[in-house]
């Protein structure tokens, strides 16, 4: 278990890993192989700035903060409004439930806000301060 958490605290493995998914999707959207969606791109890029603000040495400086608290926010509020959208479909019982797979945008944007807030912890070195210093 203690491995497990280890790569999850290191920022360059977590930054590593999430922008090398950023670039294949980002493949993905230029061949033209899947569906031009903009909550996905703009979650795309969220993801992609934040893994680039954590590969830089000083990536817990105040302007990489800044750019990580606004870049992250504007990710996370695309990232629930998609879900959202989704759970309303479910409620009007208008869901797909037999597409439902990992390529399916409802479990993606799920994915992409879990990694979002990741980040944006790892930016801000959450598991270092204290709760109680916050």
């Amino acid at each position: 278990m203690k491995t497990i958490s280890n790569i999850l605290l290191n920022r360059r493995l977590v930054a590593a890993f999430i922008l090398l998914v950023v670039l294949g999707t980002l493949a993905l959207d230029i061949a033209g192989l899947v569906f031009p969606c903009a909550y996905c791109r703009t979650q795309r890029f969220a993801l992609g700035v934040l893994s680039i603000l954590l590969l830089l040495k000083s990536y817990n400086g105040l302007l990489p903060r800044y750019i990580a608290a606004v870049v992250g926010m504007m990710g996370l509020v695309v990232g629930i409004m998609q879900n959202f959208n989704h759970l309303k479909k479910m409620s009007a019982g208008e869901f797909d439930w037999a597409g439902l797979s990992i390529g399916h945008p409802w479990v993606l944007s799920g994915l992409a806000i879990l990694a979002l807030v990741w980040q944006v912890f790892l930016i801000f070195d959450v598991d270092k301060v204290s709760a109680r210093r916050l």
